[in-house]
């Protein structure tokens, strides 16, 4: 499925600067500022944010307030604020955490090759697939839905390359197992759009094109080139990061989530159909950089948009 780039259909947007984001810095953030970054993003329109995640803090410190995030959230739930947010389970541990926190829309992760599942869950790959199956039945005993996110699907930096239809043989079976949602995750900053418009080609094949997302990295520069090349291929939910800041805790170098900011105005200047007020998402970033004292990867928050006048 190649549609025209100025194919006006609508972009299914997940802020995952909360928790993707921050569980790389080297700073640390309050649960209040945390608070403030999540609730900017949902007041800008964006369709879904995933605020935390339920691993255990041993080993993703950044995110030990997980429980105390969700209450809070929870509190203002007459806004409708947890209605629009996501976090991410490891095991059933974590799974059983975010039900007790009220969640009720969770992720689970599974790397394509047992090197690099070892090093992120401490399990081989079919070892998690198993556990998955296991966490979709309570999630669907729940009524909570569940998404899944395939790590390294372009690239393991343990194992070099990943042969393609291993990819779309994990993707079809977690899509069969019920995830509504099936995420492919350039971890390493890795792919270029040749890989993407064939990987995304072959997966739509077993997994419903509507149902694919792209959670892609800037490491090497080619994330917004990859997102296009997804976009043309028929991808409409993608995954960014605010300001472009994060990255996987266990890949090295892997610096980098796509900036969610410039990813929309991408799409936006492509012809998508894009919902998210770019703007206030800009205003969240600039608040992001004030927070860290830093500059931040991304460019649209700095250049602002362009919007020329019209002449006389």
């Amino acid at each position: 499925m190649s549609p025209d780039v100025g194919t006006a259909e609508r972009i299914f947007f997940t802020e995952v600067g909360p928790r993707d984001g921050l569980q790389n810095l080297a700073e640390e953030l309050s649960m209040e500022r945390k608070l403030e970054l999540i609730r900017g993003a949902l007041n800008s329109g964006v369709d879904l944010v995933e605020a935390t995640s339920f691993v255990s803090p041993k080993w993703v410190p950044k995110l030990a307030d997980a429980e105390a995030v969700m209450a809070e959230l929870a509190s203002a739930g007459a806004s409708g604020e947890l209605e629009r947010i996501r976090v991410l389970v490891p095991n059933r541990e974590g799974l059983e955490r975010a039900f007790r926190a009220g969640a009720r829309h969770v992720i689970v992760n599974v790397g394509v090759t047992d090197s690099f599942n070892q090093h992120n869950l401490n399990r081989s790959v079919r070892e998690t697939a198993a556990e998955i199956a296991a966490l979709a039945r309570e999630a669907e005993a729940a009524e909570c839905q569940w998404d899944a996110s395939l790590s390294v699907a372009f690239g393991c930096p343990y194992q070099g390359r990943v042969e393609p239809p291993r990819v779309v043989d994990l993707a079809a079976e977690l899509a069969q197992l019920g995830a509504y949602e099936v995420s492919l995750a350039d971890t390493i900053g890795v792919a270029d759009p040749a890989q993407v418009v064939e990987l995304v080609g072959m997966v739509s094949e077993r997994v419903p094109l509507p149902r694919l997302s792209l959670h892609l990295h800037d490491t090497r520069g080619m994330g917004l080139a990859n997102a296009l090349a997804g976009y043309q291929a028929g991808v409409r939910r993608f995954e960014g990061s605010l300001g472009g800041i994060g990255g996987c805790p266990f890949a090295p170098r892997s610096t980098g989530n796509v900036c969610s900011e410039d990813l929309l105005y991408l799409l936006q200047r492509v012809g998508a159909s894009v919902e998210v007020d770019v703007n206030r998402l800009c205003d969240v970033a600039r608040r992001l950089e004030a927070m860290l004292g830093r500059e931040l990867p991304g460019r649209l928050y700095r250049a602002g948009i362009w919007e020329p006048e019209t002449p006389s």
